[in-house]
C-alpha cells in the first residue's frame, strides 16, 4: 500500500511540474507577442518585420519566434521561415485539415487567443502539437502571434 502511495505522490509532482513548465510556456509566448506588438508601434511594421527575422534582434529563442501575417493571408515576416515572408499562406493546413492562418485571423478579428493546430517544429523537424498565441497588430488589418510545441 506504501508502495502505491508513493508512486502516486511521483505521479502527482511531475504532473504538477509539467503543468508549471506548460505555463512559464504560454507566459513567454504571450510575452514575446506583447513585445512584437509594442515593436511594431515603435518602429513600423516594416522595420519590425525585419527585426521579427533578425536572430540578433531579440525575437527568437530557440523554438520561440514571432510570426506577422496580414488578414488576406500573406505572411509577412516568420521567425523560423523568413524565406516564406511575402507568400500568401491562407489555405495551408495541418495533416488533421486545420486552416491555421484562416484560424488564428479570426481569434485576432476577436481580440486574440489562443489557436491550436500540428506543425513541424524547427528544432526537431518533426510534425507536433502546437498553440499559438495571436494578437491583433497595432493599426493594422494584421496579426502577430507565437506559438508553442507541447
Amino acid at each position: 500500500m506504501k508502495k502505491w502511495i508513493g508512486i502516486l505522490v511521483v505521479l502527482c509532482l511531475a504532473l504538477t511540474a509539467s503543468l508549471a513548465v506548460a505555463g512559464d510556456n504560454e507566459a513567454k509566448a504571450k510575452e514575446l507577442v506583447a513585445k512584437g506588438v509594442s515593436h511594431v508601434e515603435a518602429v513600423g511594421a516594416d522595420q519590425a518585420a525585419k527585426d521579427f527575422m533578425t536572430k540578433d534582434a531579440g525575437f527568437m529563442d530557440h523554438s520561440y519566434y514571432l510570426l506577422f501575417y496580414k488578414y488576406d493571408g500573406t505572411c509577412i515576416a516568420l521567425g523560423a521561415k523568413p524565406e516564406i515572408a511575402g507568400k500568401n499562406r491562407l489555405n495551408v493546413h495541418d495533416p488533421d485539415g486545420v486552416y491555421q492562418v484562416q484560424e488564428m485571423i479570426k481569434t485576432a478579428k476577436a481580440g486574440g487567443g489562443w489557436v491550436k493546430y500540428k506543425y513541424a517544429n524547427p528544432t526537431t523537424g518533426e510534425i507536433q502539437k502546437k498553440k499559438t498565441w495571436v494578437q491583433p497588430a497595432p493599426g493594422m488589418d494584421a496579426f502577430i502571434g507565437c506559438g508553442i510545441y507541447h
